[in-house]
C-alpha cells in the first residue's frame, strides 16, 4: 500500500510541472537575432521565475505599449541589476530577441538604463553554445 501511496504522490507531483516547463519555453523568440527598442517604462516587475517589462514605443503606427519578458531575478542580479535601477517613467534602451510571430516584444538580452547604465545576459542560445576553440587547435 505504501508503494502505491508513493506512485500516485510522484505521478500527481510529475503532472503539476508539466505546464510550468512549458510555460518557460523560449521556443517563441528568435535568438539569431537581436533587435533593439527605446521607449519609457510603463511597468516593469523582475521576480521569479523570470522578468516582465513593458515599454512604452513609438514608431511608425504611432506609440504602442510592447511586452517583453527575460531572465529570471537571480540572473538579473549577477548581471548588474539592482533594485529601481529601472523605474516606471524612465526611458530605456532594450536589446532583444525578436518573437518568431513578427509580434513586437520579445526576450531581453540586455539594456541601458537612463543614466547610461548597461546590463547584459547570456540569451540562451548562447548559453549552450560551446566556447569557440582557441586558434591551431
Amino acid at each position: 500500500m505504501h508503494i502505491v501511496r508513493v506512485a500516485l504522490a510522484a505521478l500527481f507531483l510529475g503532472g503539476a510541472l508539466l505546464p510550468v516547463q512549458a510555460h518557460h519555453s523560449a521556443a517563441m523568440y528568435d535568438f539569431r537575432k537581436v533587435e533593439e527598442a527605446t521607449g519609457v517604462v510603463k511597468a516593469v516587475r523582475v521576480i521569479n521565475p523570470h522578468m516582465s517589462l513593458t515599454l512604452e514605443v513609438s514608431g511608425a503606427k504611432g506609440a504602442q505599449d510592447v511586452e517583453f519578458e527575460g531572465h529570471s531575478l537571480n540572473n538579473f542580479y549577477r548581471a548588474g541589476w539592482r533594485p529601481n535601477m529601472i523605474k516606471v517613467g524612465d526611458r530605456i534602451k532594450v536589446r532583444f530577441a525578436p518573437r518568431k510571430d513578427a509580434e513586437p516584444g520579445g526576450f531581453v538580452s540586455g539594456f541601458t538604463t537612463s543614466d547610461g547604465k548597461e546590463v547584459a545576459f547570456k540569451i540562451p542560445s548562447e548559453a549552450n553554445t560551446p566556447a569557440p576553440a582557441a586558434p591551431g587547435k
